[in-house]
């Protein structure tokens, strides 16, 4: 579980400034922030996402009332943590990058540094927003950045579900993997994103705690992504995962990543080689230590399902 106070570690003396305002005025309705003493800019009027400028991450995004995107609800846990679903900047999901203030809010997402969250809740004249506080970047996926919220002891989220956990308790057995009809299902990806209870658990342990292919450590942005796409439990298998962060996840769910089955290279699509992912393109997969065949196997499968 991440706490607020272990987030706030992670910025410098103007960003713990700007983040410290959120903290302070959580919960409050408040008119159009005024720039702090430092001179510091809270939000931004021309963009949702704010990214001050010469900083690499966002200090905060602003949902309005008349905004042009989707944003959906945000969506109140019993301990008083939340989760919200806020669109990118921009109505294409394959353009994010193209624009500095996603490439900013993935920033605040890779390295785990938090955002402050405004909520328009009064239209003009004289309008208000709600400070809902700050906001852990945890995934992207489909347009949407997902918001994970700190609860008012500065705790993110709360414990896993005990009963999911027992389900999956035989998540480790070694049958061929069906993949009759696979090729229908492999939008639903995104059901399930982190994999539930003991396969995450199983993923995280034998791979050590990190992403294969950025090397990434931190648990709350890592995901068990499934090779050959979900078909139920018989797909719950090791060898049949790959432990993936949020954002490379989405890639390799959309295609626009994959691991070469024979060298086990990443492979990049065009429209990707020359942005922030570009480094990753020709780099090796880490797998746990033994034969690396049945992940082999695994990758074929998944690139048979789609030349079909």
């Amino acid at each position: 579980m991440s706490t607020l106070d272990g987030q706030m570690a992670l910025t410098n003396d103007d960003h713990l400034e700007g983040l410290r305002w959120f903290v302070d005025h959580t919960g409050s309705d408040v008119p159009w922030p005024a720039p702090l003493p430092s001179g510091l800019y809270l939000v931004n009027k021309a963009k949702g996402i704010h990214k001050p400028k010469g900083w690499d991450h966002a200090l905060s995004v602003r949902q309005s009332l008349s905004g042009p995107y989707e944003d959906r609800e945000v969506e109140v846990q019993s301990d008083g943590s939340w989760r919200f679903d806020y669109y990118q900047e921009g109505n294409d999901p394959s353009n994010r990058d193209d624009d500095y203030t996603n490439r900013a809010l993935v920033r605040n997402m890779l390295d785990g540094i938090p955002v402050g969250v405004l909520i328009q809740v009064k239209s003009k004249p004289n309008p208000r927003y709600r400070v809902m506080g700050l906001a852990q970047v945890s995934a992207w996926a489909g347009g949407y950045f997902r918001l994970n919220g700190f609860s008012p002891s500065g705790e993110l989220g709360g414990p896993e579900d005990a009963s999911a956990i027992d389900k999956l308790a035989a998540i480790l057995a070694t049958e061929p993997i069906d993949t009759t009809d696979a090729r229908r299902r492999i939008n639903i990806a995104i059901v399930a994103r982190q994999g539930t209870g003991a396969f995450r658990k199983a993923a995280l342990q034998a791979f050590q705690g990190r992403c294969v292919i950025t090397g990434y450590d931190v648990p709350e942005v890592l995901e068990a992504a499934h090779i050959v796409p979900y078909l139920g439990v018989a797909t719950n298998v090791l060898t049949n995962t790959l432990l993936l962060r949020a954002d490379i996840h989405t890639l390799f769910d959309r295609g626009l990543l994959s691991v070469c089955a024979d060298t086990l290279k990443v492979q990049l699509a065009p429209s990707l080689k020359t942005g922030i992912y570009g480094d990753l393109d020709g780099s090796v997969v880490k797998l746990p230590a033994g034969d690396p065949t049945p992940w082999k196997t695994s990758l074929k499968q998944r690139r048979d399902l789609g030349s079909e």
